[in-house]
């Protein structure tokens, strides 16, 4: 069994030994090209995920600018719409004044409308008393 040993399993198992470590070296050598190809594909993965959020930056960018131009266009629209309603309100206070000036103007024509139907009243009972005369009392006006 030496002999057997020694004549066929001992030469063998140098060539076994360097056929294995030849396939451990050849393993590590295509693992680290894998890997690099792996990472030439992350790279080119990245390269094109880059564009695309480019792509996508720009759009939004556009985008941006344009709700900018519809946001000032609507501040526009907003400091126009407050100085009509400032308009508005100032119209309305003059008008209110000038509803209350109309109201004193008006109380003062009624007390001087009663005072004039208070005079035609008396008038009245003057001329019913001195029907039979033609003459008439100045005395009889309020003022």
């Amino acid at each position: 069994m030496e002999e057997f040993l020694r004549e066929h399993v001992l030469p063998n198992l140098y060539g076994a030994f360097v056929a294995i470590v030849g396939a451990i070296y050849m393993w590590f050598k295509t693992k680290k090209k894998e890997g690099i190809e792996n990472d030439g594909g992350i790279v080119e993965n990245a390269k094109k995920v880059l564009e695309m959020s480019e792509g996508i930056t720009e759009r939004l960018e556009k985008q941006l600018e344009a709700s900018d131009g519809i946001i000032e266009q609507l501040k526009e629209k907003l400091r126009l719409a407050l100085e009509e309603e400032n308009t508005c309100k100032k119209a309305l206070k003059a008008i209110r004044e000038e509803l209350a000036q109309f109201r004193i103007l008006f109380d003062a024509q009624k007390i001087e409308l009663e005072g004039l139907k208070e005079e035609c009243r008396l008038l009245r009972l003057t001329i019913e008393a001195n029907e039979k005369t033609d003459n008439i009392n100045d005395s009889l006006h309020l003022n």
